[in-house]
């Protein structure tokens, strides 16, 4: 008798699942027009492409929009374009600290941070005596190594986007953008420029909870520099974790 349930149990589910194949085979999981909100994060930047400058943070909020371009059975093909309104940049800074104990009296000098490709915290003693006076200067240099924050703006006009399995819940994506960002200072040294550009590729996977509404879990690779445009052109490599909520008809 428990065989006979477990082989009926075993069935309804083998017809279950058969029904629930076709049910998404004949759904059409793309839309024409969608529209989405996203957040990103990245909590490093190394030299992964062009970028030099390191231990840059990078996090933004922003909206997107895309619309279908080509429907087949193995893909959609989609126009991609972002406006990022709220992006907040981190930078390292220099603190150079030098206490002078000699000539007396003893002094402090401390210079206002600058921001720098990168930083090492380190401390040296120095010691010289002047040949033509005869006076001994010597002390300490200190530097620290801290932080500043810059509010950014973005916009990327230009950005395609692809998704396998379409009619397909779960769909591999990927996607390519490129645009430019405005920051409140010059970015990401003292150097550099207000002005970059940014491009983004990356891949990830889109999990359709309806046919009109997903969440899109995604690693993007980002790069922005100033193209040689200001003093400096460090640019910027980060790795981004990026989660998108979409919705449209």
């Amino acid at each position: 008798m428990k065989l006979s349930v477990v082989a009926s149990l075993a069935a309804l589910l083998l017809i279950v699942s058969a029904a629930n194949a076709q049910i998404e085979d004949s759904t059409n999981f793309g839309r024409k027009n969608t529209y989405a909100a996203f957040f990103d994060y990245s909590n490093d930047s190394s030299h992964i492409v062009l970028g030099r400058a390191e231990g840059r943070r990078f996090t933004e909020l922003g909206f997107q929009y895309e619309r279908r371009l080509k429907f087949g059975k193995h893909m959609v093909w989609k126009y991609t374009a972002e406006l990022r309104p709220l992006i907040v940049e981190s930078d390292l800074t220099v603190l150079e600290t030098i206490a002078q104990t000699s000539p007396f009296p003893a002094q402090t000098f401390v210079f206002n941070p600058t921001a720098s490709p990168s930083c090492e915290p380190s401390s040296t003693n120095f010691s010289y005596t002047d040949p033509n006076t005869g006076v001994l200067d010597a002390g300490t240099t200190t530097i620290s190594c801290g932080r500043r924050w810059t509010y950014v703006e973005g916009l990327s006009p230009l950005g395609t986007r692809i998704n396998l399995l379409p009619h397909r819940r779960w769909q591999p994506t990927s996607s390519v953008l490129t645009g430019f960002l405005l920051s409140a200072k010059k970015i990401p040294v003292d150097t550099g420029g207000s002005f970059n550009f940014m491009f983004q590729v990356g891949a990830g996977v889109e999990y359709f909870r309806t046919s009109t509404e997903s969440i899109r879990l995604e690693y993007q690779l980002q790069h922005f520099s100033n193209a040689y445009t200001a003093q400096t052109n460090y640019g910027v490599d980060n790795g981004l974790f990026k989660l998108t909520y979409t919705f449209g008809k």
